[in-house]
């Protein structure tokens, strides 16, 4: 899939390549689970990254859109706003690198 164009994947992301958008966030999710607060990376995962919008950039660069005020959406955790921000960050690179591998593109390919 070395030949992914932004372009395609706008076109296709929800429709031949939703799979592999699944396996993406699965491994994302899998992997921060492994290693942060279950419940923060859960309520990330359920409340922000459920509504996140992922884009190809080109060049094996996936970005990761977050809906409007990301951290407001998380209800019932317990945790600063700076923990939150930090596993928030460190999810969304989590989540591009697997994008990278998913898709076969980019530094990770």
């Amino acid at each position: 899939m070395s030949e992914l164009t932004p372009e395609e994947f706008e076109e296709e992301k929800y429709v031949d390549y939703f799979p592999q958008l699944q396996t993406a966030y699965k491994r994302a999710f899998e992997e921060m689970n492994e290693t942060y607060d279950s419940d923060l990376v859960h309520g990330i995962d359920q409340t922000v990254l459920a509504e996140s919008e992922p884009h190809y950039e080109g060049d094996g660069e996936f970005t990761v859109d977050l809906p409007e005020d990301p951290l407001d959406r998380l209800q019932g955790v317990v945790a600063s706003e700076e923990k939150v921000r930090q596993v928030l960050d460190r999810y969304v690179e989590e989540l591009e690198a697997q994008l990278r591998e998913t898709f076969g593109v980019g530094e990770d390919a």
